[in-house]
């Protein structure tokens, strides 16, 4: 092979190495994004229940991955795994409700409380809809 194409492929290969890391970079270091920074969808938990009772599809397309505003009763709060706290709001189903992980483990909430909280709707489980890197909207 001729020692011109050699390295003519070897600086093309370095070349396409070094925009890939560039690339890689900057996707690694993009901030997060946040919900309180986002126009929100603005819903009741007992509207978000039943949308997501009715057709978990259409719900899921309505509503997933995006930034929703969900207003409700607090029923309990509870810490998660990583010691986070979680704010679970009301539903009409006592046994299913609107699950919040909040981003500041020191929110203060009170059960009972109204209030409406701001996140990233990660879909329906087991136990209700589930919102993440919530914020409590003021």
């Amino acid at each position: 092979m001729n020692k011109k194409l050699i390295i003519r492929v070897l600086i093309a290969i370095v070349v396409v190495g070094a925009i890939g890391a560039g690339v890689g970079y900057k996707m690694w270091t993009k901030p997060h994004p946040k919900a309180e920074d986002q126009k929100g969808i603005a819903i009741t938990t007992v509207a978000l229940a039943k949308e997501y009772g009715a057709d978990e599809k259409a719900a899921d397309a309505k509503y997933l991955n995006k930034v929703i505003e969900v207003s409700g009763t607090v029923g309990e709060t509870e810490k998660n795994q990583d010691g986070g706290l979680m704010v679970i709001l009301q539903t009409e189903d006592p046994t299913a409700g609107v699950q919040c992980t909040m981003r500041e483990k020191t929110a203060t909430v009170n059960k009972g409380q109204n209030l409406t909280i701001k996140g990233f709707c990660s879909g329906n489980g087991i136990t209700g809809v589930s919102l993440t890197d919530c914020v409590i909207n003021k």
